[in-house]
């Protein structure tokens, strides 16, 4: 299962340059989609959580920060993970100058994954197009200067060349349980005690495992419970932000808003209205 927003489109075949596809996604533990081949270029952003993208036979394990490319035409698989199920966004395009644009950056079929800090500023591009349905040329050409934006931020990316996946450990996953049961308080040196590791044995660890340092699990998984506790629960901001370990509500909603470029007032109330069309 999984909350989306998002929009499809055909560009005429001389388009040298348009949309096929955009969106964002807040999936719910497990939710798996494909395998699916498309006929453009589509490429996705890790906003929250953590999943799996599995292409030519190969599993990435990926956290937000992180994206994944599909070329035209290549079967693709990914599912979101059970404890931290993935948020992200995405933008498909064809046309010949796409293809020229593709070729200028440094993703490809053969190395599909990257790294980007470019959080708010990817999220924002898409969400641009989203609020400007493709209805009328000045809304297609805005939607190209945010698609064109969007590849600019992309071109920053780190590549992930000879990327290996990720193996689980006993001890990672003892960790991690002592985290969804005490998700409110635990810190590193606690996940660390817990399991009865020095911590910076336990941080290799986790490295290994989810290619995540313990805090920066810890602060994924709180910001990814929170959103599915305003999706929900009745539990009001203020609650949720002490229940996922966030001492003010002021700071849960600065770190919210980084993460999936709104506030959660805002999220909830666009998840209240979508669940009312779906009625």
């Amino acid at each position: 299962m999984e909350k989306a927003v998002a929009f499809d489109y055909s560009p005429s075949r001389n388009s040298q340059l348009g949309i096929t596809s955009v969106g964002r996604s807040d999936t719910m533990a497990g939710h798996r989609f494909g395998p699916a081949v498309r006929s453009y270029y589509l490429i996705h952003y890790i906003l929250a959580g953590s999943g799996t993208f599995r292409v030519n036979g190969i599993n990435y394990h990926l956290h937000s920060g992180q994206g994944f490319f599909i070329e035209p035409n290549y079967q693709t698989y990914y599912i979101a993970d059970e404890l931290t199920p993935w948020s992200y966004v995405w933008i498909g395009f064809t046309g010949s100058y796409a293809t020229t644009l593709i070729k200028q950056l440094k993703i490809s079929e053969q190395t599909p994954v990257f790294n980007n800090n470019h959080y708010y500023e990817l999220a924002d591009c898409v969400n641009q197009i989203i609020q400007h349905p493709l209805v009328s040329t000045s809304a297609e050409l805005m939607a190209n200067s945010n698609l064109l934006r969007f590849l600019s931020l992309i071109a920053d990316s780190t590549v992930m060349s000879g990327y290996r996946t990720t193996q689980r450990n006993s001890y990672v996953d003892r960790a991690i349980l002592y985290l969804t049961q005490h998700v409110s308080t635990a810190s590193a040196d606690q996940l660390a005690r817990a399991v009865n590791l020095d911590r910076s044995y336990l941080s290799t660890l986790f490295k290994q495992a989810t290619d995540l340092t313990p805090g920066q699990y810890i602060r994924n998984f709180r910001i990814t419970k929170a959103r599915h506790l305003l999706e929900s629960s009745p539990l009001s901001i203020e609650e949720i932000a002490q229940q996922c370990g966030y001492n003010h509500a002021n700071s849960f909603t600065r770190i919210f808003k980084q993460t999936y470029g709104m506030t959660p007032r805002t999220y909830r109330k666009q998840v209240q209205e979508q669940n009312k069309r779906e009625l």
